[in-house]
């Protein structure tokens, strides 16, 4: 492999919290209203201190852009629009806030009881975002009034990880008790319940053209779904926990963290490429780039790394 597209750590960005970091997204964002502008890449994190921060990545540098302090208690989930402009964060709070990417402006907050927010993501087309909760249902909100469309209800357990189709048509959820539900976006129809893992589904994801939901657990395992069918594909084993999982925007990678180890692998068949080793603490959060050949992960050592990931090749991608 070329030396210019080898894995490498390109950035590490010690003490980006003074708490541990919890999660993480990354986006592509238009600056300027000329279409031909070139668009930057940000970064958002949320941790145990409060704070949502929000860091321009620009050549291999992070830059604090942002640092929004509306939440009283830990953050632990963090989404971006897909247009890259409006950002969404939950709490432990039990807040769930939207705000302007580019102002750090906050447009809407969203008050719940008890633990009724927790993961979230937005809908492709960017109007409405979706929480998962501890009664087992989903909350689907409409951004521009911040109000509650629609309850899916999985009739299982603990919500913790919640996903939308980058082609719109589903959502999916992960459960405390290793199930993973696919339902109709637009019916609000519960499709499959897969008993997925043996203990919490700590992450949700689809594949970029949404025929595969790759899954994360406490069980040690990552594994690919069918989305149609909700047939099993493929199956990795870690050593211990899998906190987080990241599927690459062309189709060809997955990330899967584990203790403080985050691990690339095929998307298609989970064979493993490369093993990172760069952070002390657990790895709580795993993201690609907007390309696929950059990879972020955050940890609870309040180290940022960004490394570079070359997917794999398309020959291997399509076995």
């Amino acid at each position: 492999m070329p030396a210019s597209t080898a894995y490498s750590i390109l950035l590490k960005k010690e003490n980006a919290h003074d708490d541990p970091i919890y999660c993480c997204a990354w986006a592509k964002t238009a600056t300027s209203e000329d279409p031909k502008a070139p668009c930057n890449d940000f970064i958002a994190t949320g941790g145990l201190d409060g704070l949502v921060k929000v860091w321009l990545f620009q050549n291999n540098r992070l830059e604090l852009v942002h640092s929004l302090a509306e939440h009283s208690m830990a953050v632990v989930s963090i989404a971006i629009s897909f247009d890259g402009h409006t950002l969404a964060s939950t709490s432990l709070d039990s807040t769930l806030i939207i705000w302007d990417l580019l102002t750090g402006h906050k447009v809407h907050e969203i008050q719940n009881s008890g633990t009724d927010v927790w993961k979230v993501a937005f809908s492709p087309d960017r109007h409405h975002i979706v929480t998962g909760s501890h009664t087992g249902k989903l909350g689907v909100y409409g951004i521009e009034k911040a109000s509650l469309e629609c309850v899916l209800d999985t009739r299982g357990k603990f919500v913790l990880s919640v996903a939308w189709s980058p082609d719109g048509k589903y959502i999916a959820s992960g459960a405390t008790d290793g199930a993973a539900c696919l339902f109709d976006a637009a019916q609000g129809k519960l499709l499959h319940t897969i008993q997925a893992h043996t203990q919490a589904v700590n992450t949700v994801t689809f594949s970029s053209d949404s025929s595969l939901l790759l899954t994360a657990s406490s069980d040690g395992n990552v594994h690919t779904y069918n989305v149609a069918s909700g047939s099993l594909q493929s199956s990795m084993k870690l050593t211990c926990r899998a906190a987080s999982a990241a599927a690459s925007a062309d189709g060809r990678a997955a990330a899967a963290a584990a203790d403080g180890v985050v691990r690339v692998a095929s998307l298609d068949k989970l064979q493993e490429l490369h093993v990172f080793k760069e952070h002390t603490g657990a790895v709580c959060g795993v993201q690609f780039n907007a390309e696929g050949n950059k990879l972020l992960s955050v940890s609870k050592d309040k180290c940022i790394n960004i490394y570079e990931c070359p997917p794999p090749p398309k020959t291997a991608a399509k076995k």
